[in-house]
């Protein structure tokens, strides 16, 4: 019996996530390179659009040009919540007194016709997972294209463990650079690497087609009531084979610090390029640290670089996060530390699948610190 078949026997011991290091698919402390077959469906959504007339439904509702107008104010400045390279973020109140999070993607190019949008997005709104953010309606008119999500309540990981995003307000009263926010707990940050770990493993492993999400980092994971975390911000567009020449023309996939090596050699991303990324959440998480750090010593500016060394040799302790205290589980920050570095693996084929990730997370990580292992 093979060991990803019995995670709980596997886990029950401090040896139960393998070492990172170069070493041979062989060797016992490896994770075994996944099957053909877990990766069947994963030709893109486009492909799936395009095969199956069905699949160009659309399962969510379009929201008319005059309520979006309302709810946004015009697309009022005051309500803009966030801004990135491919959309504006709005926080608005439905007519149904629910928030929500309205997404004006830029002005789309010449080759990027409505019905290449409104087949990617047939497929996207089929895509429902408790630890997936919901796609709630849209808006196609001209030039326009809107989506509405549902609000994240407690907002995103980067702001739980760094504070505001460059360029959001901070809140009034607050001095630069004085720290307000709450520390995130141990229980909650193993919590919040196992619901991301389990959005990511059904976009990978489990929607038809499987979804390469190609920019995990720690603002699209979104908090919810109780912390619960779930998976946002992926591009569909970049799943079409079409559009991801495009984007790969005009766009940089992924963010600066999240990048799989791989990326930059190839240009091409994969599911394993979203371990890697999420490898980088959870160093975050551990650490407290930003993926980029310019204001920390020269040999510390690098997140990778400075914690990858400490965890491989098991001194984890070295590099929690010190606004933690003693307030953590050695034992389950040790093997936090090595599931990150197996997610860091250089060789993508030496990385973990998303599925054997959220199961060792769960049965070695959160069962340890409920006293179950």
């Amino acid at each position: 019996m093979r060991w990803w078949e019995s995670v709980k026997s596997y886990a029950g011991n401090l040896g139960c996530v393998p070492r990172i290091g170069r070493k041979e698919p062989e060797d016992l402390y490896s994770y075994p390179i996944d099957p053909p077959e877990k990766r069947r469906g994963s030709r893109g959504l486009a492909a799936a659009a395009e095969e199956d007339p069905a699949d160009r439904t659309i399962e969510v509702p379009a929201v008319a040009l005059r309520e979006v107008n309302e709810i946004t104010g015009g697309f009022d400045g005051e309500k803009l919540i966030g801004q990135g390279s491919y959309a504006k973020v709005y926080k608005v109140t439905l007519r149904s007194a629910r928030l929500a999070v309205v997404k004006k993607l830029e002005k789309p190019s010449k080759h990027a016709s409505n019905d290449v949008f409104l087949r990617q997005l047939a497929v996207a709104s089929k895509l429902r997972h408790e630890h997936f953010v919901r796609l709630l309606g849209y808006t196609v008119s001209g030039d326009l294209r809107v989506l509405v999500y549902e609000f994240a309540s407690m907002g995103t990981l980067h702001d739980a463990l760094h504070g505001p995003a460059r360029g959001e307000e901070q809140e009034e009263g607050v001095q630069e650079g004085e720290d307000q926010r709450p520390v995130l707990s141990w229980a909650h940050r193993v919590q919040i690497a196992l619901d991301a770990a389990r959005g990511l493993e059904y976009l990978h492993e489990k929607a038809r087609p499987a979804v390469t999400h190609k920019d995990v980092r720690s603002t699209n994971v979104l908090l919810f009531d109780g912390m619960r975390a779930k998976i946002a911000d992926y591009n569909m567009f970049s799943q079409a084979a079409d559009m991801a020449r495009l984007n790969r023309s005009t766009h940089t996939l992924g963010s600066f610090g999240y990048q799989a090596p791989e990326y930059a050699m190839t240009g091409q991303m994969t599911d394993k390029s979203d371990v890697y990324s999420f490898g980088i959440v959870l160093l975050e998480l551990l650490t407290g640290r930003k993926p980029l750090d310019r204001t920390l010593p020269q040999g510390q500016r690098s997140l990778v670089n400075w914690a990858s060394p400490l965890l491989t040799e098991d001194r984890a302790q070295e590099c929690i996060d010190p606004r933690l205290g003693d307030q953590y589980p050695p034992t389950g920050a040790l093997k936090l530390g090595r599931i990150a570095v197996q997610c860091l693996q250089y060789d993508p084929t030496f990385r973990p699948s998303m599925g054997t990730i959220a199961r060792v997370i769960n049965y070695a990580v959160v069962r340890d610190q409920q006293g179950v292992v």
